[in-house]
C-alpha cells in the first residue's frame, strides 16, 4: 500500500509551524469478484448476472459493459457500499445486420482508494428464431407472416395496391417481448411509429415479406427514370436526380399501370415526354397520388441550383402550386422551379383555378434560388411587358394591374428574359389560351356555391348557431373534415351571421369566415378574431399560418365576444388534418382585423390553467409553454366579454384567454 502526505507551508516560518492536508490514499489491489453469468443471450432480451465482492477496504462501485467487438452497447453501474452479492441485467440490443456472434462482457469493481478488478466472459449472442411474425394493416385487422427461409417470413394474398401496415414479432423470451417494426428516415425501423408503405403499383394476390436480420422488407415500387433508380420519399412520392437533355425523351420504368394518366408540365415536356429544357441535371419527382411529374434543376445530388450556381429561377408567393394549389403561403419548400427553355430564357405556366388562384389578388415573387436570398425586386427589372402585371416598387411582387384579373381556366404564362444578364431582367406575363374546366353543382344550406378552383368552392351563406349543416354536391361528406369550432355534430356551432363556407374537395376540408354586410372579412366589432404566427394552423401543422398579414387564421365566435380554436397537439412535421397546435413551440398574435393594424393588448389575462401552456412576451406574442401532450386535443378560448370594442380597437378592458385539454 503507497501513502501519499500532501503538507502546505504556513506562513514563512516553515519551521516554526506545519500544517497537513488531509491524506489521499489508493492502492493497487481491487476487489474480489465472484461471477455467475449468462453464457448465451438473445438479442433483444436480458442479459442477467450475480458478482460476489469481497474486499478489506469499502467498496465503491460495480460497472457491467456488453461489448459488440470494441463497441459498449449496453452498461450500467451499481453502487456497492458493503461486500455481498450484487445482481443485475442488461439488454442485449437488436441491430439489424449484426450476425450471430460471441459478445463480451466486462466486470469492473471498484473500492474506494481506488483499487479496481476487471474480468471479461463471453457471451454467445444470438438473433431471436421467432415462430412467426403478424403483418398488421392500419386498416384493421392481421396477417400471419410464416417462415420461409433463415430470417425471412411472408404472407401471399389479395391486397390493395397499397398497404400501410406495421409488423410484430411473435412473443420471443421468458419476459413475452415482442417487436414492432414501422417506417422511419431511412426505412423500416425498429419501434417507428409511422406504418410501413407497402406498394405493389397494382391491387391483386402479391407476396409481403420481411428479413428480420437486414430489416428488408417487399413489395415496394421500384422505379427508374433514364435508368437511375428513384429513392422512395414516402408511398406516393419518389425521386431520382439525373442528367436530361432538351429534346430527349425521359424514360421512366417500375410502374405497371404506366404513366399515361400522369400530367405532363408544359413549361418541361412536350408530347411523348420529351425533354423541354436546357440540358443540365434534374430532380425528377414522380407524385403518384398527384399523377405528376415535378421538375426541380440541381447542381448536385442533394443541392438545388440558383441563379448564380447552375442559372436557376425559383417562383414563391401565395395562390399558386403545381399540379394543384398549394394551402400555404410563401412557404420556401414550395417554391417552382422556371424551366430555362433556352439559354436565359426561363418560363412558368399556371391555369387559373387548376394552378393559380383565380381573381384581382395575385401575389408571387421571383428568387435567385428556392429560398429566402437574393430576388428579383420592383427595380430588378429592364421592363415589364404586357397588359397583366406590374412589379411593386415596395415589395418588389408581381401583382395585376388594376381591371386585371386571373380567370378560371385562363393559361398565364411567365417569361423571364435574362439573355441580356440579370441588371437587364425582362419579365413577360401574357395569357396564352384558355382551358375548360368542368364545375360541380355543390351548395350548403340552398346557396349554390362558386366554383374558385378546379377542387375549391366557395360562398357566403347566412348561417344560425344551431342549424343543421346541409351540403349537396358531395357524396363522401362523412370523410370529411370540418373546422370543429363552426361546425360541430353537424350543427352551425357559431353565433348566427354572414359566413363565407369553402369547400376543397381535393383536400375533403370545409372552413368557413365571418364577413360583413359589404362581403368583406369583418373585424373584430363585427365578429372576426384573427391569428397569425408560428406552431399554429388552421388545418394541419405543415401548413402553419405564419406571418401572412392578410390570411390569417379566423377563430370562430361561439357565442358574444368568445371566440375559441380546437384541435390536436401534433409533432411540426405532421401532416394530420386537425393537427393545429405544434406540441414543442407556440408564437403568435391576435389581431382585430384580417391583416395589421389592431393587435391583442400587452399584459392579456391568462385566465385558469392556461398559464400552465401560454405565456405573452414583451411583443404581445403568445408563447408555449413547456410540452403539450402529442395527440390530446387543446381549445384556445379569447373572451372579450369585459372589453368595449369600436371596429377594431378595445377602448376599455382587456381581453382574457384560456387554454385547456380537453
Amino acid at each position: 500500500m503507497k501513502k501519499y502526505l500532501y503538507m502546505t507551508l504556513a506562513g514563512l516560518a516553515l519551521m516554526a509551524c506545519q500544517q497537513k492536508e488531509p491524506e489521499f490514499l489508493t492502492t493497487d489491489k481491487g476487489p474480489a469478484q465472484t461471477i455467475t453469468c449468462d453464457a448465451a443471450a438473445l438479442m433483444g432480451s436480458d442479459f442477467t448476472f450475480s458478482v460476489g465482492l469481497q474486499d478489506e477496504i469499502a467498496l465503491s462501485t460495480l460497472k457491467v459493459q456488453l461489448k459488440f467487438d470494441d463497441t459498449v452497447v449496453a452498461d450500467t453501474t451499481i453502487r456497492t457500499k458493503a461486500n455481498g452479492t450484487y445482481e443485475g441485467r442488461l439488454l442485449v440490443p437488436f441491430y439489424k445486420d449484426i450476425p450471430d456472434g460471441v459478445a463480451t462482457a466486462v466486470f469492473t469493481s471498484q473500492n474506494i482508494q481506488f483499487g479496481v478488478t476487471t474480468e471479461e466472459k463471453d457471451v454467445r449472442v444470438s438473433r431471436p428464431d421467432f415462430e412467426y411474425l403478424l403483418l398488421k394493416p392500419v386498416t384493421g385487422g392481421e396477417y400471419r407472416m410464416e417462415k420461409t427461409g433463415e430470417f425471412t417470413y411472408a404472407v401471399t394474398g389479395d391486397f390493395d395496391a397499397s398497404v400501410d401496415a406495421f409488423i410484430e414479432t411473435a412473443p420471443f423470451d421468458a419476459a413475452g417481448r415482442k417487436f414492432s417494426f414501422g417506417y422511419g428516415a431511412t426505412g423500416v425501423d425498429l419501434g417507428a411509429a409511422t406504418p410501413i408503405p407497402f406498394s405493389n403499383g397494382v391491387a391483386g394476390n402479391y407476396t409481403i415479406s420481411f428479413n428480420t436480420q437486414t430489416w428488408e422488407a417487399a413489395p415496394f415500387v421500384k422505379l427508374t427514370v433514364n435508368g437511375v433508380e428513384a429513392v422512395m420519399i414516402d408511398k406516393e412520392n419518389y425521386a431520382a436526380v439525373v442528367n436530361l437533355h432538351k429534346g430527349d425523351d425521359m424514360v421512366i420504368e417500375g410502374y405497371a399501370p404506366g404513366f399515361d394518366d400522369f400530367t405532363l408540365d408544359p413549361d418541361w415536356f412536350t408530347e411523348d415526354f420529351k425533354f423541354n429544357a436546357v440540358d443540365g441535371l434534374y430532380k425528377v419527382t414522380i407524385q403518384m397520388g398527384n399523377q405528376f411529374f415535378l421538375v426541380e434543376k440541381m447542381v448536385s445530388a442533394d443541392a438545388y441550383a440558383t441563379l448564380d450556381n447552375g442559372g436557376a429561377v425559383w417562383l414563391i408567393g401565395d395562390g399558386y402550386g403545381k399540379p394543384g394549389i398549394f394551402s400555404a403561403s410563401w412557404n420556401t419548400g414550395l417554391g417552382l422551379c422556371l424551366a430555362e427553355v433556352e439559354p436565359g430564357i426561363h418560363q412558368i405556366t399556371f391555369v387559373g383555378g387548376t394552378s393559380l388562384k383565380t381573381g384581382d389578388n395575385l401575389n408571387v415573387k421571383l428568387f435567385h434560388q428556392k429560398g429566402w436570398g437574393g430576388e428579383f425586386g420592383g427595380g430588378s427589372y429592364a421592363s415589364v411587358l404586357g397588359d397583366l402585371v406590374y412589379a411593386g416598387e415596395s415589395d418588389g411582387n408581381i401583382h395585376l394591374l388594376e381591371g386585371q384579373s386571373i380567370e378560371m381556366g385562363g393559361i398565364y404564362r411567365f417569361t423571364l428574359d435574362l439573355t441580356g444578364g440579370v441588371s437587364a431582367a425582362v419579365l413577360k406575363v401574357e395569357k396564352t389560351g384558355q382551358q375548360e374546366i368542368e364545375s360541380d353543382k355543390i351548395s350548403v344550406n340552398g346557396v349554390e356555391l362558386e366554383m374558385l378552383s378546379a377542387n375549391e368552392y366557395a360562398g357566403k351563406v347566412s348561417l344560425k348557431k344551431g342549424d343543421a349543416l346541409s351540403v349537396k354536391g358531395i357524396d363522401d361528406l362523412a370523410s370529411w373534415w370540418f373546422d370543429p369550432d363552426f361546425v360541430a355534430g353537424g350543427k352551425w356551432n357559431a353565433v348566427d351571421g354572414d359566413y363565407v363556407v369553402t369547400l376543397d374537395k381535393g383536400s375533403k376540408v370545409g372552413r368557413a369566415y365571418r364577413v360583413n354586410g359589404a362581403g368583406a372579412r369583418a373585424n373584430l366589432a363585427e365578429g372576426g378574431l384573427y391569428v397569425q404566427g408560428w406552431g399554429i394552423a388552421g388545418v394541419k401543422m405543415t401548413s402553419q399560418v405564419g406571418w401572412p398579414g392578410a390570411g390569417g387564421y379566423q377563430l370562430a365566435q361561439v357565442s358574444d365576444g368568445v371566440f375559441q380554436m380546437t384541435g390536436k397537439a401534433v409533432a411540426e412535421t405532421d401532416d394530420t388534418v386537425g393537427g393545429r397546435w405544434r406540441i414543442d413551440y407556440a408564437n403568435f398574435k391576435f389581431f382585430f382585423q384580417d391583416g395589421w393594424g389592431g393587435e391583442s393588448s400587452k399584459e392579456i389575462t391568462i385566465d385558469g390553467n392556461a398559464a400552465e401552456h401560454m405565456s405573452q412576451g414583451g411583443d404581445g406574442n403568445m408563447n408555449l409553454v413547456g410540452t403539450l401532450d402529442e395527440g390530446a386535443t387543446y381549445r384556445m378560448t379569447v373572451d372579450f366579454t369585459g372589453c368595449t370594442i369600436d371596429g377594431n380597437a378595445i377602448t376599455a378592458g382587456k381581453e382574457k384567454i384560456t387554454f385547456e385539454k380537453l
